[in-house]
């Protein structure tokens, strides 16, 4: 049996609830049950009450084109027995029950088609059971046997769900929430996918070997050079070993104080968001009967209040030190003495040096460009050392990977 089915949605303007409010948040709020209503196409009557499925002008029985409608004008909500007579439970809205013979649309938890005396298999929701036979039903008296029917403890139950489907063998060393399809297909999905993108990744960076061809070649070398000079320099504290120039007496930081308050004053907004009534809907199955709920949207409503406060008034007190400008013996660095070449002739710069001034550190550097057929560029840098094994114009055998140059091998 279907469960909530919907046959129609309306909605209308209820004036004695305009400006009902309810807390912030509030979306739709059920109100009750009605009973719908329809009309037989075979003598037009119109207004047919939902828990009759046949018509009481020609007594033809509701077919499926004959669909439920919302009750006309102000209409009261069903009682809980009320609903239990007509077999309808609100909280699922099971459909109508359809006899598979002659069609006729007939009331929930019917077993046998009172139209064609058809037996009807497929209950959806019954409320009594025979404590003599066990027939369920909707009746007082059971249809089987007329002995009395007891309420069933459980008045309002889904249908049970069909029976799962056997595990393949293959799949049953897994978890039990990995057998199922919807989990388990897409996870082996991503899986495919991320063995994909690890083996791509693997084999771009396996090594290759390549012929190529020095194209290029670029070094440097540099002397760091350093000079003892007099210098005029200032500081909070004088060195031991430093000539006094001059001394003076300077703002070296500021306390913060709070040196009173003062009133600040000006307006503050407040607002308060309510959920106000905006509509009633109208919500209409195929079992008979149309839910109400009343429908409200959020509205916030601000105000402008002028307050005044007394905030603290802060005042900055400086705090002083003495400065101190002095002149001082020290090793002063100097523009480095660089020399470049494109060559395998390689050099260090001349220097000649005072002297008060010294040698603090030499560096070099030294470049290789391979190029391949496809014009393809790798750059090496070996020892400087070893720059004259290189010469422009000789071929090579390299062995890399995406990052690095691995291994040289000159080509035989």
């Amino acid at each position: 049996m279907v469960k909530k089915r919907i046959v129609s949605q309306t909605s209308y303007v209820d004036p004695s609830k305009a400006g009902q409010t309810q807390a912030a948040g509030t979306r739709e709020v059920y109100q009750g049950t009605l009973e719908a209503q329809w009309t037989c196409s075979s003598c037009g009557r119109t207004g047919i009450p939902g828990r009759l499925k046949h018509c009481p002008s020609c007594n033809n029985p509701k077919d499926a084109s004959e669909a439920y409608e919302a009750p006309t004008g102000k209409a009261g909500y069903l009682t809980p027995d009320e609903l239990k007579a007509m077999g309808v439970d609100p909280t699922q809205h099971l459909s109508d029950e359809e006899c598979g013979y002659c069609g006729a649309k007939l009331q929930p938890g019917t077993q046998k088609c009172p139209n064609c005396g058809a037996a009807l298999g497929d209950v959806g929701y019954t409320t009594h059971v025979c404590p003599s036979c066990g027939r369920e039903s909707n009746a007082e008296k059971c249809p089987a046997c007329g002995a009395a029917t007891k309420e069933k403890l459980i008045a309002h139950r889904e249908a049970e769900p069909p029976p799962a489907k056997p595990v393949p063998a293959w799949l049953r060393w897994l978890p039990p929430f990995l057998q199922k399809p919807q989990v388990l297909i897409p996870l082996l999905i991503v899986l495919a996918m991320a063995c994909f993108c690890v083996i791509s990744g693997i084999i771009a960076g396996m090594p290759r070997t390549e012929a190529v061809t020095v194209t290029d070649i670029a070094w440097e070398r540099s002397i760091a050079v350093q000079e003892y000079q007099y210098v005029e320099r200032g500081g909070w504290s004088l060195p031991a070993e430093a000539d006094l120039v001059s001394q003076e007496t300077r703002i070296y930081s500021y306390n913060q104080i709070q040196a009173g308050t003062e009133q600040s004053c000006g307006y503050e907004q407040s607002c308060d968001t309510t959920s106000v009534y905006d509509h009633t809907e109208r919500t209409c199955y195929d079992d008979g009967t149309c839910d109400e709920y009343d429908v409200y949207r959020d509205e916030q409503t601000c105000s402008d209040e002028y307050v005044c406060n007394d905030v603290p008034v802060y005042e900055d007190v400086p705090i002083y030190q003495t400065w101190y400008n002095y002149n001082v013996w020290e090793w002063v660095d100097l523009e480095p003495i660089v020399v470049r070449g494109s060559d395998i002739d390689i050099y260090w710069p001349e220097t000649r040096l005072g002297e008060t001034q010294n040698e603090r550190a030499r560096t070099e550097s030294c470049i290789v460009t391979f190029t391949t057929e496809k014009g393809n560029s790798y750059t090496y840098r070996p020892p400087c050392s070893e720059l004259d094994q290189y010469p422009r114009g000789s071929r090579w055998n390299i062995k890399r990977n995406v990052d690095e140059i691995l291994e040289i091998q000159p080509q035989g």
